[in-house]
């Protein structure tokens, strides 16, 4: 997948309070892709809706050993889900404020917990609770 463009890195900083959606570090930020990049992917640049930002060690982390949890948060998107067109769909932990949202663009929409935890079982299915159980 190609890098975001600077417009875009710029709207997703502003719309997630220029701080890590896990540890709400303010320093040493990154474009989280939301959805794997590695193995060619899109030549495309990201839209604001498919990245997040955290911080360098967060991201580094949401690869290694926070990988399911990362996923169970919505900071990761399994490829698979892009490919059907759903990962926008997922909705996103925003760990220092404790709250959930559904991105639209450039911004982001609250939603209850109970909501979100719905949205993932719905998308997901079984394999959500496997992961909520492996973490």
């Amino acid at each position: 997948m190609a890098a975001p463009t600077a417009k875009v890195r710029a709207a997703v900083y502003q719309r997630d309070v220029n701080r890590c959606v896990r540890c709400g570090r303010e320093d040493f930020l990154s474009f989280q892709h939301r959805t794997a990049v590695g193995m060619g992917g899109s030549k495309l640049p990201p839209t604001p809706m498919e990245g997040l930002t955290a911080c360098s060690p967060c991201n580094a982390r949401f690869e290694g050993d926070l990988q399911t949890v990362a996923l169970l948060n919505g900071w990761k998107v399994p490829r698979w889900l892009h490919q059907l067109d759903r990962a926008d769909e997922v909705p996103v932990y925003y760990a220092p404020e404790r709250i959930w949202c559904v991105l639209i663009f450039e911004s982001r929409m609250w939603v209850s917990e109970d909501t979100a935890l719905a949205s993932m079982r719905e998308i997901y299915g079984a394999q959500y609770d496997e992961w909520r159980s492996a973490a």
